[in-house]
């Protein structure tokens, strides 16, 4: 959060966008009890989060896929960047593909990745 504040012009708004995933549910259109809590308890975490930190942002969570997430909420509030942090890419990766990956070759705006340095081995 603090890369995003930093990068952000002084008329400029923060989201920050958080997804819920689940395995796809054929029956299902919506999501269900424990997604709700899910969604309730990271509002609440992230707003809090954003207080502590002094960060001024406007929080988003929902369910669904990760980077299609990101992607439309970007759409839907007309960003001009994305900013998104990014781990030492793992086996799950290179065979599902990264959503940092996704997001960069989808976004329609810039976007800019805040790599998180990887834990030191022992």
């Amino acid at each position: 959060m603090h890369t995003a504040c930093a990068l952000l012009d002084t008329d400029g708004t923060l989201h920050l966008a958080h997804t819920v995933e689940r395995f796809p549910s054929l029956v299902r259109q919506g999501p269900d009890e424990w997604a709700v809590s899910v969604i309730g308890e990271a509002e609440e975490k992230l707003s809090l989060l954003c207080r502590e930190l002094s960060v001024p942002a406007l929080v988003h969570v929902r369910t669904g896929r990760a980077a299609d997430t990101v992607l439309a909420i970007a759409i839907e509030t007309k960003a001009d960047l994305i900013v998104v942090a990014a781990h030492t890419n793992d086996v799950f990766d290179r065979v599902f593909g990264s959503t940092v990956d996704h997001i960069v070759h989808h976004a329609k705006c810039s976007v800019h990745i805040d790599r998180i340095p990887s834990a030191p081995k022992q």
